[in-house]
Order: C-alpha cells, then sequence, then structure tokens
C-alpha cells in the first residue's frame, strides 16, 4: 500500500482556518479550546464574574443619577486594603459592590499549514467585590483587597437589583520586585511586575541588563501580572536592572516626557557574588497549567479534521517528545489480521521563496493488526521540524484516525564549551517549528539581545556559530520563545524575546509548550 496521498498547497491558501482566541483559561489550569472561539474564564482569584450592565434608565432613557462612592486610598498596588463608601442609598438594602475591568485574549488564526498571529484584545467584564446591607440611614462600608487585576484606573459601582446605583474608583498602581537580589553568576532572578495596563503604551515592559537589551515582559492573559527569569551574568560586583516602559518591544528611555510619565520606570541592583564555572544546562518549560490540554477535536497544524469512527480509538503515548522519541503507538477496532500504515505529516518549504510551502508525508510504520483488530507498535519521531504534527493511520487504501503529536526542542550541542575570546563556538537545536509562534528563537548573549534563528528551511534544526566576547569567566546564552511575525494589529516588535513565556504567550493555549534553553561557556585565557 502506497502513501494515501501527497498534498501540496501554497502559503497563501487558506484552508480550514479556525478563530482561536487565546483567554485567561489558563489561571485555573483548564481550557476549553474550540474550532471558532475559545471562552474566557475569570482568574481563580477574582469572584463570580457578572455581565457587564448598562446603567438603568428611565422611560425617558435618561441615565439615573448615580450617588458617589468614596474609596479610601483611592490609589494603591495589587494587595492592598482600602475601603468603599456608600451613603445616601436606600435602607436596609442589599449592596453588592461591582469591579469593572477586562479580560484580556490573544488573537490567532490555526490552519493546517500555519498558525497566524494577529493581535491581542480586550473585552470589559465584571467581578464582585462583596455585598453588604445599607443601615437605617441608607449608609454603608465595604472592607475590599485590591485584586490582581490590569493597571490604571478601575470603575466600581454599587448594585441593588441588577441596577448600578451608585460610582467610584480606583487606580492600581505598577510594581516590580526583583529576588534574589545577590547570588553567583547562574543564578535564577525573577522580575515580578503587577498592574500593568492593558492600553497599548501600558501593557508592556522591557527589561535591561547593564544597559543592554534583553528583551520584553507582557500580561495580556495573566491580568497585568508578569513573571520573568533572567540569570546573573557579569564580574563580581554589582550590575544594573532597568524595568520599564516597551510598548514598541524596545526600552523607551525618555518615559517622563511622555504621555506615560505618571508611570514609573523601575531600576534594582543585582550583587555578583562570585563566578563558579558554567551552571548546567537548564530547559525552562513553561508552567503546566498555562499549557492547553487539547481535545482530538481541536484544529491543529498538519491536521486534515478527520476524526476516527467510534468504534476505533487510537493514541500515542506519551504524546509529545524531541525528535527520535520512541513512543508507544496504540490502536483498537481495526479490521483483524489485516495490514495498516501509519503516515507523519509535516511541513516542508520556506517563507522566503516564491513556491512557500506544503505539507508533505512519509510512511512511518506498516504492521498487521492482531487477532481482535488491535495494534501496539513502537515508532521513532522524525528527526524533523517541531510543534504539532499529525499521524494518519490508513486501512484498506482509507484514512481511519489521526493522532496528534508534539515535536519538543532539544539540545544537540555546544561546542566547544571552552573557547578563548574571539573564537567561534557552535550552539545546535533541534525540533524547532514553522508557524508564527514557533518559527524561531530569539537569542541573548549575557542577557543582551543579540538576534533570532529560524528552523523551518532546515526541517526544525537551528545552527548558530556564534563568536565568544568579554573577559575569562563563565558566560551565559538564553534562547527564548518569540513571535516570528504576525497580521492585523502588531501589540509589539516581532522576533524578540517574550521573557514572560511561561505564563503569558499566544501559543499556551494552543498546546505549545515552548521552553527558554538556557546555555553557559567559559571564556579562557
Amino acid at each position: 500500500m502506497g502513501p494515501i496521498r501527497h498534498y501540496r498547497r501554497n502559503w497563501r491558501e487558506r484552508l480550514g482556518i479556525s478563530l482561536v482566541i487565546v483567554g485567561l483559561l489558563g489561571l485555573l489550569g483548564v481550557y476549553a479550546p474550540a474550532l471558532q472561539v475559545a471562552a474566557a474564564t475569570p482568574p481563580a482569584a477574582a469572584s463570580e464574574a457578572l455581565p457587564s450592565r448598562a446603567q438603568s434608565t428611565t422611560p425617558a432613557d435618561e441615565p439615573p443619577v448615580l450617588k458617589l462612592l468614596k474609596t479610601k486610598p483611592e490609589i494603591g498596588i495589587v494587595g492592598d486594603p482600602f475601603t468603599i463608601t456608600a451613603t445616601d442609598l436606600p435602607p436596609n438594602q442589599e449592596i453588592e459592590f461591582v469591579w469593572v475591568t477586562v479580560d484580556g485574549f490573544y488573537v490567532t488564526q490555526v490552519m493546517p499549514e500555519n498558525v497566524e498571529f494577529h493581535e491581542k484584545t480586550f473585552v470589559e467584564t465584571r467581578m464582585s467585590l462583596g455585598h453588604t446591607i445599607t443601615d437605617a440611614q441608607g449608609r454603608t462600608t465595604l472592607r475590599a483587597t485590591v485584586p490582581e487585576d490590569y493597571g490604571e484606573i478601575h470603575d466600581i459601582f454599587a448594585v441593588i437589583d441588577e441596577q448600578d446605583v451608585a460610582k467610584g474608583g480606583f487606580r492600581i498602581l505598577r510594581n516590580i520586585t526583583i529576588d534574589p537580589e545577590s547570588g553567583p553568576v547562574g543564578t535564577p532572578i525573577t522580575i515580578k511586575a503587577t498592574g500593568l495596563g492593558w492600553r497599548t503604551y501600558e501593557s508592556t515592559l522591557a527589561v535591561r541588563y547593564n544597559n543592554q537589551y534583553t528583551g520584553i515582559m507582557t500580561a495580556v492573559t495573566t491580568r497585568g501580572t508578569a513573571v520573568a527569569q533572567i540569570r546573573a551574568t557579569g564580574p563580581v560586583g554589582k550590575h544594573v536592572i532597568d524595568v520599564n516602559h516597551g510598548a514598541k518591544s524596545v526600552p523607551y528611555l525618555n518615559n517622563q516626557q511622555s504621555g506615560t510619565a505618571h508611570i514609573p520606570d523601575f531600576r534594582f541592583w543585582f550583587n555578583v557574588t562570585e563566578d563558579a564555572g558554567p551552571p548546567p544546562v537548564v530547559f525552562d518549560w513553561p508552567d503546566e497549567s498555562r499549557i492547553a490540554s487539547l481535545t482530538d477535536i481541536v484544529t491543529r497544524t498538519t491536521s486534515s479534521g478527520i476524526l476516527a469512527a467510534p468504534d476505533i480509538s487510537a493514541t500515542v503515548k506519551p504524546a509529545s517528545g524531541p525528535i527520535l522519541s520512541t513512543p508507544i503507538v496504540q490502536v483498537s477496532g481495526l479490521i483483524p489480521n489485516s495490514e495498516v500504515e501509519l503516515f507523519w505529516v509535516t511541513a516542508r518549504g520556506n517563507r522566503v521563496g516564491p513556491r512557500g510551502w506544503h505539507l508533505e508525508e512519509s510512511l512511518l510504520l506498516a504492521a498487521m493488526t492482531d487477532n481482535d483488530g488491535s495494534l501496539s507498535e513502537s515508532i521513532e519521531i522524525p528527526d524533523d521540524l517541531g510543534g504539532w504534527h499529525t499521524m494518519k493511520l490508513a486501512q484498506n487504501n482509507e484514512i481511519v484516525a489521526e493522532i496528534p503529536y508534539f515535536v519538543e526542542h532539544s539540545l544537540v550541542a555546544v561546542t566547544p564549551p571552552r573557547v578563548r575570546a574571539g573564537e567561534i563556538f557552535t550552539v545546535q537545536i533541534k525540533g524547532v517549528g514553522w508557524t508564527e509562534l514557533d518559527n524561531g528563537v530569539a537569542v541573548t548573549y549575557d542577557n543582551d539581545f543579540i538576534g533570532f534563528a529560524c528552523g523551518f528551511n532546515s526541517n526544525g534544526d537551528v545552527t548558530m556559530n556564534l563568536v565568544a566576547t568579554g573577559s575569562p569567566g563563565t558566560h551565559l546564552i538564553d534562547l527564548y520563545p518569540m513571535i516570528y511575525q504576525g497580521h492585523g494589529k502588531p501589540p509589539w516588535g516581532y522576533q524578540v524575546p517574550v521573557l514572560t513565556f511561561k505564563e503569558d504567550f499566544p501559543g499556551l493555549a494552543l498546546g505549545y509548550n515552548l521552553p527558554a534553553i538556557r546555555l553557559a561557556i567559559e571564556v579562557v585565557e
């Protein structure tokens, strides 16, 4: 039996397009992916979300006059206590205080040949801060805590019987910390920001280490909280870390003269205590609770959407891994004592040439089913592109099931690991993908962004020949996830390190498990 089919599609074609809005679902660790729209779910820390309500109107469609809510204090950071006081309301009435906010999403288009990145978007919503009852004079006070939410001004409403009766507000200030503040070369430094805004010029941070640009921090789907890790590098002594505005993905250096001057920049000092030699290689994976667990019906790259018959079960375990892995394919419900074939579907081509790229199939396994129509065979994952692939199971020249498999990044080598300044060393990794979300990696050298590398045309292989620089001692190389390109409204520049990849990255809700790969070399005399 030969290959079922070989199909070529130009990259300009758009087959099986599905709109996927990447939202806040990972905060609960639960996803409900859909072929059209993934619905948003509020964070676990928030109270019950309420639908956005228009203010009550009179029969003449005139808006009612709302009473004034007083908040004390009126500004603060996430976690601060504050009070909301209402007066002149109906006596002895239950009051619900609601907080107006937004839900943040990434918008992508998923199709068999590609995943396109489009934009970030925000939808207004409300959440409850709590309930009280007015006294005989119509007065009540609620003691609340500033929720973990986007920064800047939020409206607060007092609601009686689903009608807004009073209005106030609160401003969440941005706050940034680092931890720890000292340690040897290679120490992970956690940068945590709360209160990032959702508007374009309030929503992105740029990180610099010793005046060298490192990457961006985002909080689109994490309600204004951004967490990143960089590593301590440089000679023994103090090193400066600047975290400031980065709406265009690069540091904005005179924010004090801009329209966002009310939002401060932050500066920290880290003390490198010693250089104990190059730290071991680390694959820094995203938070598992933030990665979507996709069902078989969710559109993935290379998938044709063919569903197995109800009596056929087909799985691969484990369902992800690096190239040359040997997972087990298990199938039941097939025709007994019959030949079956398993085909691997991948992409071939590039974004540079006029022919674009196409999907291609190759034979992965040919075997016979058992007397009961089952199959259990070990397979070897090809040395191929990373990301989502489909394995097509065929019997009697018909596709009877599709099995998804995710190819992860892996390291081949850093050679040589000890070099003189000015000499070449090579970093080689495998399993780099081809979509706009996993087409390459953004690279830093001693926390200095030096460029990006792609693995599409080389079928997942990225080989970088870099020059060792700096004084004798340990020097760090970090490979970060990035967005290769986008469509529509770009939220920032592309092809730069996304330092908050663990919790806020558009690929997470599509099941893309993309790590930072943390490497090191030693420069010798």
